[in-house]
């Protein structure tokens, strides 16, 4: 080989020319060594892997990633989030097992069917590392269930699951934000709900005069309270001085409301106030006070009776709900109100599920129009001719 600034015959294999020094084969630089504590990068010998670059920190494996580079960038992520090796590696089933033991005791009962039931829909997805998981992962969970024709409801459940999850990985400092906000719902549906018209109403309370069971449905007509709500309502969150209800569940914005007792079943209210024989206000109910028992065997007997309940119109406990959120609303009760006695966060609840449309208001409005007089009528009353 000729060098090309003396142009002298040196080695073919020569790393510089050995009489002017011009350089043609330069030493591999050492990779920069890190600061002590910010963790290692070492490349596995096993040529089979497709993920031979191994980061560890605190003699603990962090993960193993296909190119240096990329080993590089998650080292750094990691020492400026200030990972812990501890929980870098933690899989989604770890964090719901934390979440299981900090968190899970506070809920109700019913929350933690709730969230019970969801859990084993992220059966495919749990073994992942957290750090791994994010909004293109549980989408297709959500996607499914929208296949699967599911409410957005049981959606919602899938989101708040996860959510919960992100929270606590972000205490952590093992993600940096909440992926649950951008998991991308069906719309909510308007759905028909039945309501008891007016004459139904004054109906089940003439029958309350000698009903017990009238009795109780009429308090869920003018307080709105939820089954369960009512049939475990204390005796002492009963105020027949005042005349209030306190109680509730469910949200934190449904616990422990106050609802005001009407005159129109303040009787009723007395009635089993008095004959109350333990802690409940229904206590001294002679029908079943379980919720499921007096719905089968006391609620839907007696509006059978009545013939308000057919298979056309189930008329469900909730019905009740839906029924003072129609009327009050029709009424012209304003909404924060209605949105505290119902128990929800926001209006946007009450509005969108609970307040049903009037058909009736609907239809007297609409025939305003036929009330309208012929031109040649208002002439004569008014002796005046509309101009051209």
């Amino acid at each position: 080989m000729v060098c090309k600034k003396c142009n002298r015959e040196i080695p073919d294999d020569a790393a510089l020319c050995c009489y002017c020094g011009k350089v043609y084969q330069r030493k591999q630089r050492r990779a920069r060594l890190r600061p002590r504590g910010t963790g290692s990068i070492r490349k596995l010998n096993d040529v089979r892997r497709t993920k031979p670059y191994r980061v560890e920190k605190g003699g603990k494996r962090l993960g193993d990633f296909p190119t240096m580079e990329e080993a590089q960038k998650f080292l750094d992520k990691i020492n400026g989030k200030q990972y812990r090796p501890e929980t870098v590696n933690m899989t989604l089933d770890d964090f719901h097992a934390l979440w299981l033991q900090r968190d899970y005791p506070d809920l109700s009962e019913k929350g933690k069917e709730s969230y019970d039931t969801i859990w084993p829909k992220f059966e495919s997805v749990k073994g992942m590392k957290m750090r791994e998981v994010n909004t293109e992962t549980i989408q297709p969970l959500v996607d499914l269930e929208i296949e699967k024709g599911r409410s957005r409801s049981q959606q919602e459940k899938i989101r708040s699951m996860y959510s919960l999850l992100c929270q606590l990985a972000m205490e952590k400092n093992v993600i940096d934000r909440n992926y649950a906000n951008f998991l991308k719902l069906s719309k909510q549906k308007k759905v028909k709900r039945d309501v008891f018209t007016k004459a139904e109403i004054e109906a089940i309370i003439k029958d309350a005069a000698t009903c017990e069971t009238s009795k109780i449905i009429a308090i869920f007509l003018y307080t709105g309270f939820r089954i369960q709500e009512l049939m475990g309502m204390p005796l002492s969150g009963v105020d027949i001085e005042k005349w209030t209800f306190q109680g509730g569940e469910k949200t934190e914005a449904g616990k422990g409301r106050i609802v005001p007792i009407v005159p129109k079943i303040r009787p009723f209210v007395r009635y089993f106030y008095e004959r109350a024989s333990g802690e409940l206000f229904l206590s001294g109910y002679e029908g079943n006070q379980a919720a499921g028992n007096f719905r089968r065997r006391d609620y839907y007997p007696t509006l059978e009776r009545l013939g308000i309940r057919t298979a056309e119109r189930p008329m469900k406990p909730h019905s009740c709900r839906y029924t003072l959120a129609t009327r009050g609303h029709s009424l012209g009760i304003d909404n924060d109100t209605l949105t505290k006695i119902l128990g929800h966060a926001d209006f946007d609840v009450t509005s969108d599920i609970y307040i049903q449309t009037d058909l009736e208001k609907l239809h007297a409005e609409m025939s305003k129009l036929e009330e309208e007089r012929p031109e040649s009528d208002q002439t004569k009353k008014t002796g005046k001719r509309k101009k051209p």
